[in-house]
């Protein structure tokens, strides 16, 4: 419709066009007025670098992003009663971070943010799930200081075992032949004993 008007060009054409984009801005300024005096902003947009999904010990940025006229930030958890961050926007701009430097479980959980301009709060951002991982190099790593010591263990009851084998071993050995030597000397005296009655 605008455009149609735009190319009909009347007497004082320059006029109605100038009048016609006056009154279009007006209206998106009286738009957003409205919405402002309804205590209505834009939800910002919430995100995590380099990702939602963080390994336990590593870094993450959180940004929050509203509008050019957002003059505060606030960061909450799920849980929290009240923002656990809070950052004043201290040139202009529309985007905040909220640096964590080392993740561990405590940082777990689901986040929202929103901001505040010199009229009213703004709507909560949606939620963004925060997943901290457990570090597999650092599992590793653990695993492997634990393994000599492991190791030295089960080589020290390995050694322990094997000297009582031996041990027990021997001692059969030595019973054996002290029993296969009573036998034999038994057997001696019986045969002695034998040639005698029959002199």
């Amino acid at each position: 419709m605008v455009s149609f008007i735009c190319g009909f060009e009347p007497a004082g054409g320059n006029i109605m066009i100038i009048i016609l984009t006056i009154l279009f801005y007006t209206g998106l300024s009286l738009n957003s007025s409205t919405h402002v005096q309804n205590g209505i902003l834009p939800p910002p947009i919430l995100w995590a670098e380099p990702g939602s999904m963080i390994s336990w010990g590593k870094s993450v940025t959180i940004l929050c992003q509203g509008i050019l006229e957002a003059q505060e930030y606030y960061l909450n958890k799920k849980g929290m009663t009240k923002p656990i961050y809070r950052q004043t926007v201290l040139e202009p701009g529309s985007k905040v971070k909220f640096f964590i430097s080392s993740t561990t479980e405590l940082h777990a959980g689901q986040y929202h943010c929103y901001y505040e301009s010199t009229a009213c709060f703004s709507e909560h951002s949606d939620m963004l799930e925060l997943v901290v991982t457990e570090n597999i190099a650092t599992t590793n790593s653990s695993l492997n200081i634990s393994d000599p010591q492991t190791g030295s263990s089960l080589k020290g009851h390995t050694v322990e075992n094997l000297t009582r084998i031996t041990m027990a071993v021997l001692i059969l050995v030595a019973l054996g032949i002290l029993l296969f030597e009573a036998q034999h000397s038994q057997r001696k005296k019986d045969t002695g004993h034998l040639r005698v009655v029959k002199k």
